[in-house]
């Protein structure tokens, strides 16, 4: 190399926060110490009404922001052309439709579709029946929030259930089975399709929505869209409580929580292009509705789209016996006496833990070394072990349905004040490309290729998210892409490496002159990691290696590389409790629906 490289990392850790407690006593009058119980009920029943009508028009906003079909119009469907229930050629060439079962469309909603979905150079267009039960409807204003999905673009698809414009190349990039679909499987292409373009809407038609008993459907459309039922559930049963609880400690009172409760169907869609064919039966009879709702969503019947999920797992669960009946044991190698970053054998245990995210079984150590502070799994799964592992990791789609775009553009604008404006970009353990997706925004002119042992790297370029895709390990690249990357990246790969010095020796041979290496990884001496084996990212079985920033610093030199700038506090993620609640409670109660169970 004929000059020196540069080096930008940045290591997430959370900053500590104090919080000083101070004692305070409140002295009443004899004369106003009968009013305070009364005072406090009647409080809460305030504060319940009030916090279900600030939430009531916060959907109504989300609701206003889907507009009528342009030349539909309230009232009936436009007559004077043939209806379909199947996916098709909209009635204009380019575009098509996809719908869910049962579901009309008559010919002028549909020319008018495509012209308008033609006219705005949208991909897709999601189509919301005027008439949608109150049940799907608030699902609807619950999960689509107006300004993420037309300007972010790593959201998800949302709609409605019915029928969707879809371009046609994009059916075919997105490999979509021309067919009407069930629940599940409508709100999985919904949610797919969306990651295709970044040009997509919803708009209200005047068309009649199927009709069916309560809660039909419902779960299967919300696990398809990756929207978590239970924890959907839980927030209304949480809400239905506050209001039952604001009832009892003042009857009189309680009454308005009960009324603010009723009148959320009002107060979301009334005045709105929606109106609920049940929208009466929903307000006046919510109290009762609620917990049936709740009943059906989750002993509804399974769709075909959940019986197809429901017997891969089943099919999975013979390898997962016969392997588990062999002894898990077997995963792991031997276990080292000495430090694999400085070679030190004054070793000891840092966190001991079993499987964090799916809950296989097993059992791993990490360990630190008290000279360096390297912190790695001791004894190490081999390959064996993390093919085990790694099976089913991402086989739903929950995981890359929950990146968090804010994430992603903070670390575009990290290097942004560094790098300048690179020709080409290589990702390593891009996945499906959710950080190049992001960061093109601020780097329009770079050219984004990705690296990753899955996949996803191969439907990123589907979806047009990057220009090329490489299978396998960093340490493999093909020498003749040496030199053509003048950005590399790596967020959180060198943890899962298992050999993070190896793989900083790569980018040397890698980069060119003047190239810059990007790395974000967690930071093992994080104070937070002092929550233990709860604390997300040591997430074992798959983190093998966490070096602290120190180490890595001094690595970079070692081999002629300069470190322009080191982040610790702005790169930290802020989910550390959370995840660890999350942690806790999957370990209480586990899925008994997955195959290793």
């Amino acid at each position: 190399m004929t000059g020196p490289l540069a080096a930008l990392f940045t290591i997430a850790q959370a900053a500590p926060q104090v919080v000083s407690h101070a004692a305070a006593a409140v002295v009443s009058p004899p004369a106003l110490a009968g009013a305070v119980p009364l005072v406090l009920p009647a409080s809460v029943s305030v504060l319940v009404a009030g916090a279900i009508t600030g939430r009531a028009l916060a959907l109504r906003r989300r609701i206003l922001a889907i507009a009528p079909l342009p030349g539909t119009g309230p009232g009936p469907a436009p007559g004077g052309g043939s209806a379909s229930a199947s996916s098709g050629a909209g009635g204009d060439t380019g575009y098509e439709f996809v719908t869910g079962e049962r579901v009309m469309l008559s010919g002028p909603i549909r020319r008018v579709a495509v012209g308008h979905a033609r006219e705005h150079r949208l991909d897709v267009l999601d189509l919301v029946p005027a008439d949608l039960p109150t049940e799907r409807a608030l699902d609807l204003a619950r999960t689509f929030d107006p300004r993420a999905y037309r300007n972010d673009p790593l959201a998800v698809g949302r709609g409605a259930g019915f029928a969707t414009v879809v371009a046609g190349d994009l059916l075919d990039r997105a490999g979509h089975v021309r067919a009407a679909l069930d629940p599940g499987a409508f709100g999985a292409a919904t949610a797919r399709l969306r990651q295709f373009t970044t040009s997509a809407d919803l708009a209200v038609v005047p068309s009649a929505c199927p009709r069916g008993p309560l809660g039909r459907g419902r779960r299967a459309w919300l696990t398809g869209l990756g929207v978590p039922v239970s924890w959907l559930v839980a927030s209304s049963v949480l809400g239905y409580l506050a209001v039952l609880v604001a009832l009892a400690l003042a009857p009189v009172w309680g009454l308005l929580a009960v009324v603010a409760y009723c009148a959320v169907p009002y107060l979301v869609f009334g005045g709105t292009a929606l109106a609920p064919h049940d929208l009466h039966a929903a307000a006046l009879l919510r109290l009762v509705r609620e917990p049936y709702g709740w009943w059906r969503t989750i002993t509804d019947p399974p769709g075909a789209w959940e019986r197809e999920h429901a017997d891969r797992a089943d099919a999975a669960r013979p390898y997962y016996r016969a392997e588990i009946d062999r002894g898990v044991e077997r995963f792991l190698g031997p276990r080292r006496n000495d430090c694999p970053w400085c070679e030190s054998r004054a070793l000891t245990v840092r966190v001991r833990t079993g499987d964090m995210v799916h809950g296989k079984p097993g059992v791993f150590t990490l360990e630190r070394c008290r000279d360096c502070g390297h912190v790695f799994q001791n004894p190490r799964l081999v390959d064996e072990g993390r093919v085990f592992y790694d099976r089913d990791h991402r086989s739903s789609g929950v995981l890359e349905l929950r990146v968090r775009g804010d994430v992603l553009r903070a670390r575009a604008r990290f290097a942004a004040a560094h790098v300048g404006s690179p020709r080409a970009w290589l990702d390593v353990g891009a996945g499906h490309g959710h950080f190049c997706r992001a960061a093109a925004t601020l780097f329009p002119g770079t050219a984004f290729d990705g690296l990753d042992a899955g996949p996803g790297v191969e439907e990123g370029v589907l979806r047009g998210w990057l220009r090329a895709g490489h299978r396998g390990t960093f340490r493999d690249l093909p020498a003749e892409l040496a030199g053509r990357y003048d950005v590399i990246s790596m967020h959180h790969y060198l943890e899962h490496s298992g050999d993070p010095l190896a793989e900083l020796d790569a980018v040397v041979r890698a980069l060119p002159a003047g190239g810059h290496l990007l790395i974000e990884q967690p930071d093992p001496d994080c104070r937070i990691g002092r929550l233990g084996r709860v604390w997300f990212p040591w997430l074992q079985p798959r983190h093998l290696d966490l070096a602290p920033a120190d180490n890595l610093t001094r690595a970079l030199a070692a081999r002629g590389m300069r470190v322009l700038a080191v982040q610790r506090r702005a790169a930290h993620h802020r989910h550390d409790a959370a995840a660890a609640v999350h942690l806790g409670l999957s370990a209480f109660a586990p899925d008994p629906s997955r195959p290793w169970s």
